[in-house]
């Protein structure tokens, strides 16, 4: 015997103009549902539909509210993001995401899993325009099996809601550097309860961020993706060098680089700031590692331009004086 269907149950919920169906007078837009009864517009009025879609309460009368015209099946309009569906020959299951129109022959899936004699024959993470003529709701068993399925092909635990499969994320620690799914290099300081990555640094574009504030962070540890190659580590820490700073893995903190030449006052030097700009000719003054740009010259190009992050001597590299080279070796 075939299940009786509460239609005023499944509307309910439903948006104020959903379009609907109805032989009686074509397309009709749902109003709202009141003491059993279902509201509908057209033609600049109102009718009222009993819960079983019926118009006339009497033996023998025959609904006649529909989904649509071309589908007219209440369960399946019933479904759901996240129900799992599986075909008429019970090969094919799917998940629904949503209708692809308001004639409601077809929907959006996700997961396509083809079996046959329990072997795969053909698995898809994205379908469209699947026959929704061809799908029923899968019983609780079936779904399991299916969810079982799929989360042991991905690696991963399916999320009803997102309709994501989610993979273990490693326990990431203080010092660890790891990759993001941007192609962002993150020196990790630590992972908060609600799964924030805290970082000392993170290198993107080739450009180094330092941390400068107190609980800023990077992103959560769903957007990162594995831990990072030693070419990539190196790639960190050639950036840090430039900003004149080393990453101490001891105490597991960023430090300052002490330089490679000892200057003292009134030496000849050649400074700038990036690798871009020319060498410009000065007197060093004094090493402050309190400052991002800590070479400090006496002569001044302006009033604020006398502190630098790139400071060489002077003699031995006479050539490099108005050019953009880099020192040799």
């Amino acid at each position: 015997m075939k299940e009786k269907i509460n239609i005023a149950e499944i509307l309910k919920d439903k948006p104020v103009n959903t379009k609907l169906y109805s032989p009686l007078f074509s397309e009709v837009y749902f109003s709202h549902v009141s003491g059993g009864y279902i509201a509908v517009e057209h033609h600049g009025g109102t009718s009222l539909f009993l819960s079983s879609g019926k118009f006339y309460d009497y033996d023998g009368a025959e609904p006649l509210l529909f989904p649509s015209k071309e589908m007219r099946d209440w369960s399946k309009f019933s479904w759901k993001k996240g129900d799992i569906l599986v075909n008429k020959d019970a090969e094919v299951h799917i998940i629904f995401d949503g209708f692809k129109d308001d004639t409601y022959k077809t929907f959006y899936g996700q997961y396509y899993l083809w079996e046959e004699e329990d072997s795969i024959v053909n698995f898809e993470e994205n379908e469209d325009y699947m026959q929704t003529s061809e799908f029923y709701k899968a019983n609780k068993e079936e779904a399991q099996t299916y969810i079982s399925t799929i989360e042991e092909r991905l690696g991963g635990k399916l999320n009803r809601e997102t309709l994501e499969v989610e993979k273990p994320q490693p326990e990431f620690k203080d010092g660890d550097i790891v990759m993001s799914d941007s192609g962002t290099i993150v020196l990790v300081r630590g992972i908060s309860l609600t799964r924030k990555i805290y970082y000392h640094a993170y290198m993107r574009n080739e450009y180094i961020y330092i941390n400068q504030v107190e609980g800023e962070f990077f992103s959560r540890v769903s957007r990162i993706k594995r831990f990072a190659t030693d070419s990539e580590k190196q790639q960190l820490f050639d950036a840090l060098a430039k900003e004149g700073k080393r990453w101490d893995s001891e105490h597991k903190m960023i430090v300052d680089l002490k330089p490679k030449v000892e200057f003292k006052p009134f030496d000849k030097v050649l400074v700038r700031n990036t690798d871009t700009e020319e060498w410009f000719p000065g007197f060093f003054e004094k090493f402050d590692s309190t400052w991002n740009n800590p070479y400090h010259i006496m002569n001044r190009r302006s009033m604020t331009d006398f502190a630098f992050k790139q400071c060489i001597p002077y003699i031995g590299n006479e050539s490099l004086l108005g050019t953009t080279n880099n020192v040799e070796g």
